[in-house]
């Protein structure tokens, strides 16, 4: 439709066949007033002269009212026209009305949080039905308007690239949809904004628009400068930016948040302990929520009960969870549904061994000392922990990577080979634990083990010698181990911060640390954390990070030489629990966030080269068959060997320089548990699995208000609000007809009208005839109508 809009003033009308008609009738008044003043012939007689004589008097200010009442009649006129012709003060809201080629740009927010729901409809079935309503609109001037529609989870993927709006658009926006799901990944709005900037400065149209469908919420804008930013790019390139919220008002929702525990460590036939956590995003307290769980597919017979979740917080409580057989397993938390149904699940996979190995390594053979560590794992019919006892010179016949972890016992020193082998098994997640004694040989430690900054397999530098605890006297009172109450090996110890059997261990002699080495852990910044001290504040108890691998190190002995703690109930419980925090996570499955894409890198010589990959779409599972590709092929002549490496830091040069199969499976929207079927060159089928999950900061339904999206738009360059950026209440469509700008102003417009209809007839009524009044001959003077 075209619009009437003096180039001067920024205002026009949606109708402007009407304001042109409208313009026409201001000339009524003003003939009827030049009607009533023509003039008649005079008779002149005595009474008349005196009523001129009066007339003539009152003429000038007679004259005003007549001019005055003749101004209020044309402006009703005008405002009666501008009403019903529906004024805009803005020009730019007739955007999708002109009769010029415009380009609209749709970004459609497809990430997770605009699943909520609310009755029959979600917050991306809201932003469907605004696609949907603008191309309505845009029909009914074919020819006039272009459209581009992306989607933020797949920003560079067009699914309408400037295809012109006519009534055919209509029916392919409507099958569109039909066919088109939200996704439940997390996305950044400032990747799509920028790809839909790029977009329009690739058009050379003169009318450029985007169009952000999305629902605005809080956590998406606090802080985010990249979002902001991409706007004021789009204001200064003269784009209209309309920001159209989906959704009203913001809906109460609980997310299942946790589901995890020590399920490396998980053996056939024995309780794990799961931690279950549920998140309250809504604004009220809610009560008696129940989690139910299922483990492959069947309902385990057991309700994880909250009594009651606070606005805002995570509960987490715990469940002993039982795996019967070896194997991969799944386990599904599954919460009542709510506005927010993806986050009411929640998946883990598990592979549960036979039994969990330990091999400890005893230093002095003629010594009983490992065996307290054998003691303290406990039968693993009972424990589920199998430890073998080896000595230094049998270390190189074992296969460290068949082991949980490894524990070193009063060792001396080790061969280079075994050195190695250890390093390269603790830098790829296996666990070590340390444990001191007589005959190990501090300047070893020093001089191999020991590297600054926490960089070595030992976390500290040793003094030559042991030294003795002096008892306990009243100026240095207390237990002689200090532990951490939180930590996980000892946290079980301990109730209400105190822990009665720890105090109760006697430590005689340890292996202090160097007198030089900084005893303050915040200080020395190394990733060394001292998690028990003796009672003279010196360490007992370190923690450092090898690689991916944990180690553990106790400056005291493993059996009674050095201390009386092997006596003591706690000593078995502080093992068992060092066993699950150091042992090698290479049985975790991989847990993942929802979208991201799943890869494969195999050695062609191996492998073959189909991978067939079952989603979690429905019970039965969805399968994929999928061909990889081939890469790293030698050229004729050459051999593999003489391939170059690849710049891969990830791969050997073994697998750079030969040829390998390369697969990215990326439909991984569906949280749940992915399998993927591998065949080597036997026919031996293995199977990977992938745990998915979607980001719990989806699940944060608080809708930024317009005040806290006007702050984050912010300014131009000259601390003006940036003008061509619009919000867009949820529900509302007289933005997509130009009306947006001429809702405030009809308001104030009838207000006008009212008040100005009513001074027209009051003035009327005062200048006009009056029988019996003593304005007759005044008012016939004036020649004002009755």
């Amino acid at each position: 439709m075209p619009f009437v809009s003096d180039p001067l003033f920024a205002f026009g009308f949606v109708h402007p066949a009407v304001a042109i008609g409208g313009a026409a009738l201001i000339a009524s008044p003003i003939i009827i007033h030049l009607i009533n003043r023509m003039r008649f012939r005079r008779v002149r007689f005595a009474a008349m002269e005196f009523l001129l004589q009066s007339q003539q008097r009152n003429r000038r200010r007679l004259l005003l009212e007549q001019l005055l009442l003749l101004l209020m009649r044309i402006l009703l006129v005008l405002g009666l026209t501008a009403l019903i012709a529906k004024l805009l003060l803005d020009s730019s809201e007739f955007s999708l009305l002109t009769d010029e080629k415009a380009h609209h740009v749709v970004l459609l927010d497809d990430s997770g949080s605009m699943n909520d729901q609310w009755g029959d409809t979600t917050a991306f079935k809201e932003a469907a039905k605004v696609v949907k309503d603008l191309v309505a609109k845009g029909s009914e001037r074919p020819g006039t308007q272009k459209l581009t529609l992306i989607r933020l989870s797949r920003p560079d993927e067009r699914l309408y690239d400037q295809v012109d709006v006519n009534r055919e658009l209509i029916t392919g926006v409507e099958e569109k949809f039909e066919n088109l799901d939200c996704s439940r990944q997390q996305l950044d709005l400032s990747v799509g904004l920028k790809a839909a900037g790029k977009i329009l400065d690739e058009d050379s149209s003169s009318i450029k628009h985007l169009h952000v469908l999305s629902d605005f919420r809080r956590s998406d804008w606090v802080g985010e400068r990249a979002i902001t930013g991409a706007i004021k790019e789009l204001d200064d390139a003269k784009v209209t930016v309309n920001l159209v919220k989906t959704v009203p008002e913001r809906h109460e929702n609980l997310a299942l948040t946790t589901l995890t525990g020590q399920l490396h460590t998980v053996s056939a036939g024995f309780a794990v302990r799961m931690q279950v956590g549920v998140t309250n995003f809504g604004r009220n307290t809610a009560s008696n929520v129940r989690v139910s769980l299922k483990l492959d597919g069947e309902k385990l017979p057991l309700v994880v009960p909250f009594e009651k979740i606070e606005a805002g917080e995570e509960v987490v409580t715990e469940q002993y969870v039982t795996f019967e057989n070896a194997g991969k397993h799944q386990l599904h938390a599954l919460l009542e549904g709510d506005s927010l149904r993806q986050d009411n699940d929640r998946f883990v996979a598990i592979d549960v061994a036979e039994q969990n190995r330990v091999l400890i390594v005893n230093g002095v053979p003629a010594s009983d000392e490992a065996e307290y560590i054998a003691d303290a794992v406990g039968d693993p019919v009972v424990t589920g922990w199998s430890p073998q006892i080896v000595t230094v010179d049998d270390l190189d016949r074992q296969p460290l990577h068949s082991f949980d972890c490894v524990y070193l016992v009063n060792v001396p020193e080790i061969p280079p080979a075994e050195l190695e082998a250890l390093r390269e098994y603790v830098a790829n997640g296996g666990g070590l634990a340390w444990f001191m004694g007589d005959a190990v040989k501090p300047d070893f430690y020093n001089d191999k083990l020991y590297v600054k900054n926490g960089k070595g397999l030992f976390p500290a530098p040793l003094e030559t010698a042991a030294s003795e605890l002096p008892n306990a006297t009243e100026f240095t009172p207390g237990p002689d181990m200090n532990a951490q109450p939180t930590h996980p090996i000892f946290e079980l110890l301990f109730d209400d911060g105190k822990s009665p059997l720890l105090d109760i261990v006697k430590i005689d002699l340890w292996l202090p640390v160097a007198a030089d080495w900084e005893r303050n852990d915040n200080t020395r910044q190394d990733g060394v954390t001292t998690i028990a001290t003796l009672r003279n504040k010196e360490p007992l108890f370190l923690e450092h990070r090898y690689g991916e691998g944990t180690v553990l190190t106790f400056l005291s002995s493993a059996g009674p030489s050095w201390n009386k703690w092997t006596g003591d109930i706690s000593y078995p419980l502080v093992v068992l629990e060092s066993l699950g925090r150091i042992a090698s996570p290479g049985r975790t499955i991989t847990q993942r966030m929802t979208g991201a894409p799943i890869s494969f890198s195999l050695p062609a010589a191996d492998f073959q080269e189909e991978i067939v990959i079952r989603s979690p779409d429905d019970a039965s599972g969805r399968e994929v068959s999928l061909k990889a590709t081939l890469t790293n092929i030698p050229k004729p002549g050459e051999k593999a060997d003489d391939q170059p490496k690849s710049d891969d830091d990830k791969k050997s040069d073994a697998e750079a320089a030969q040829p390998m199969y390369e697969l990215k499976f990326d439909a991984t929207d569906r949280p749940g548990v992915y399998v993927a079927r591998l065949t080597d060159r036997d026919g031996v089928p293995q199977e990977r699995w992938f745990a998915y999950n979607v980001s719990r900061d989806e699940s944060s339904l608080q809708l930024a208000t317009e005040k806290e999206l006007l702050k984050r738009i912010g300014e131009d360059d000259e601390g003006n609000a940036l003008k061509n950026v619009h919000i867009q209440e949820a529900g509302s469509r007289n933005w997509i007809q130009g009306q947006e700008a001429g809702q405030e102003v009809r308001f104030w417009l009838i207000v006008a009208l009212l008040a100005l209809l009513l001074a027209e007839q009051l003035l009327a009524y005062r200048l006009s005839y009056h029988s019996g009044s003593g304005q007759a001959g005044r008012t016939q003077a004036a020649g004002v109508p009755a």
